[in-house]
């Protein structure tokens, strides 16, 4: 997550060694032996995955399945920009039974104006040839889906007609990581632009009446809306449930909160000594665990809290009051959510509406005033 301004990576080793590798799957069978969880989620990422060698997956996997099963399923995924995807890559994660998913961030313009190598070249052009390799192959689990910031200043209207060009059956948009102190582009605590970019591909999506994606922002906060106690790390009021340990075995929350300040997520725990209980139950670690509960007043007395539950917390952040705030976005997803419950009410019988005493959010529902 070098490119969030935290540079704590350059002091951890590139790869992760064996024995860490052996603390963490010995770790997780405890844990989930312990709390009687039956299936747990290994995801990799990065920086980019696919720069460790087929031999380090092999070895994790292998010693994850011999370790866990069959009381506990390891499911394994992975998160690549795609760009050294090849034919042999897929046969691989295949095997593994490794899913994977692509970053991109729209088409072309869009995406080379942010996905530079280190040459500060663009992209697009190897991630498209790598995505169109993994959707081609006979050997992965699931055709990869797509990751993709918003790009507020692209055209939302070509995302989305570039998202259906590329045949990709599951797209994930993501708000761009900031705080209260670091603005995304031109974002104003009293503007809603990313509102105003997420509702004109939302309508495109929701009245498309062709094959067309599933796009879980959109996907997520409808099925809040009509009460499914579920959500993510971005809505509704489950728990954060993931960690995310380093190569050198660092235990750390997910790596959007380095954009709070450098070594932020750097608390003195580690796999090879501490415990996963030991992570949750530390002050730091539980703030992002409970993110949708721990809620400031504004957002408690909010009357879309039960679908927002407040956003991601690593978007509440401020100097002054650490993450006691609403979300930088707060504006944007009150509006997004109201856009939507609007749309989605109009689209059900009347006698349902009249029955279950459902009415349209109005914009005077949502007047509120930030103080930071």
């Amino acid at each position: 997550m070098y490119n969030l301004g935290d540079n704590s990576y350059k002091n951890q080793p590139k790869l992760m060694n064996d024995a860490t590798i052996d603390a963490i799957i010995d770790e997780v069978k405890q844990h989930c032996t312990k709390h009687n969880i039956p299936q747990f989620e290994f995801i990799f990422h990065g920086g980019e995955p696919l720069l460790a060698s087929p031999v380090f997956y092999e070895i994790f996997v292998h010693k994850a399945i011999k370790k866990l099963s069959p009381q506990i399923k390891p499911i394994f995924n992975l998160q690549t920009n795609g760009v050294l995807l090849t034919e042999k890559w897929c046969e691989i994660l295949g095997q593994l039974k490794i899913s994977i998913g692509v970053s991109i961030d729209g088409p072309q313009k869009d995406n080379d104006s942010t996905r530079v190598d280190h040459q500060g070249k663009g992209s697009y052009e190897r991630i498209i040839r790598g995505l169109k390799i993994a959707q081609n192959s006979k050997k992965l689990l699931y055709p990869p889906g797509i990751l993709s910031v918003i790009n507020v200043l692209s055209d939302p209207v070509q995302n989305y007609q570039h998202l259906k060009a590329l045949n990709v059956q599951f797209v994930d948009f993501l708000l761009p990581d900031c705080t209260h102190q670091k603005l995304p582009p031109l974002k104003k605590i009293d503007n809603k632009p990313y509102a105003d970019w997420l509702i004109k591909v939302f309508d495109l999506w929701y009245f498309d009446q062709h094959p067309k994606p599933t796009i879980r922002i959109f996907t997520q906060l409808i099925r809040l809306m009509i009460g499914y106690d579920e959500g993510f790390e971005y809505f509704g009021h489950q728990k954060n449930e993931f960690l995310v340990i380093e190569t050198d075995g660092s235990i750390e929350i997910t790596g959007a909160f380095k954009i709070c300040g450098d070594s932020f997520t750097k608390k003195n725990l580690n796999i090879n000594q501490n415990s996963i209980d030991e992570a949750l139950k530390n002050d730091f670690y539980h703030q992002y665990y409970a993110g949708h509960q721990n809620l400031c007043q504004e957002c408690q007395s909010c009357p879309i809290v039960e679908v927002c539950g407040g956003g991601f917390i690593a978007h509440r952040y401020s100097e002054n009051n650490g993450f006691d705030n609403p979300s930088v976005y707060c504006l944007d997803l009150k509006y997004l959510i109201k856009h939507i419950q609007n749309v989605v009410y109009e689209s059900l019988p009347s006698k349902l509406k009249k029955t279950l005493q459902l009415r349209p959010i109005k914009d005077r529902d949502l007047v509120r005033k930030i103080a930071i």
